[in-house]
């Protein structure tokens, strides 16, 4: 739940975690505790076999308006070294939510409208999917307060937009609106912002009836894709392969084909899904 003072409002429906930051009076700019209620979440998610898909979402017309710029400026009071000691504790927040995005097994699905800064944008770079409303804009505000970019953005951006755009985005820290995002590559659908909650919905929903051992066995394969050599991602496909084959998922996929129908995944009987 969330107090007056905002925070991460969890619904779990059909096997969709719907997770909304709930802070619109200051556009979802997220507190460190917002930061803390984030990763506790996302740890229980690991485990936790009820949830097969993420939606995460802002309350409000703004995604997230990256971190409370307000309680930055405390440090106005401190002394240097405590100022940058407290900066690297609340960038650490950053990164392991976009950390955990990755190691999580069920896929992550950001749906956004209206600005997306900072954290915002890390977010969407580390999602395994986003949809976004053509009103969306992104930015990578760090350099304007002198400050480099954190939650995993320096590693998320080269991969997905290429090494130069990625240095573009950080360097002039500029707004980009949606299309520009859509053509580098940082997001996968732009949609009307009257559509943007049904179509993400509809596509949790897909996501939610997927082989839930197939979607985590994708996910992780790509996940590590650019850490390995060919022979060692080709050794991981053939492991990954011999685990789905263990789920009644596969068997149901095999008699749906024999069968001419849609398979029902999630739904037999036999060693997990």
């Amino acid at each position: 739940m969330a107090d007056a003072a905002g925070g991460i409002v969890t619904e779990l429906r059909d096997g969709i975690a719907y997770v909304t930051i709930n802070r619109p009076d200051a556009r979802n700019a997220m507190t460190s505790a917002m930061f803390e209620e984030m990763i506790i979440l996302l740890d229980r998610l690991q485990t936790d076999r009820s949830v097969r898909v993420l939606l995460l979402q802002g309350a409000g017309k703004t995604f997230i308006a990256g971190g409370d710029v307000k309680a930055f400026a405390a440090g106005l009071d401190m002394r240097p070294e405590d100022r940058a000691e407290d900066m690297k504790v609340r960038a650490a927040r950053a990164g392991r939510i976009c950390a955990a995005i990755a190691r999580i097994p069920q896929p992550v699905i950001v749906a956004a409208r209206g600005y997306a800064i900072g954290a915002g944008l890390s977010i969407i770079a580390a999602a395994d999917l986003a949809i976004v409303s053509e009103t969306t804009q992104f930015v990578l505000a760090h350099v304007n307060l002198g400050m480099s970019p954190d939650g995993a953005a320096s590693f998320y951006l080269p991969r997905q937009v290429g090494l130069k755009r990625a240095k573009q985005i950080a360097l002039l820290g500029d707004a980009m609106s949606a299309d520009e995002a859509l053509k580098m590559g940082l997001v996968n659908w732009v949609v009307p912002d009257v559509e943007l909650d049904q179509r993400a919905r509809d596509l949790a929903t897909r996501l939610a009836a997927a082989p839930s051992t197939a979607v985590a066995e994708i996910k992780a394969l790509f996940g590590k894709s650019f850490d390995r050599d060919l022979d060692e991602q080709i050794a991981a496909e053939n492991e990954s392969i011999k685990k789905c084959a263990l789920t009644a998922d596969f068997a149901e996929g095999l008699r749906a084909v024999q069968e001419k129908r849609k398979p029902r995944f999630g739904m037999s009987a036999g060693t997990g899904s």
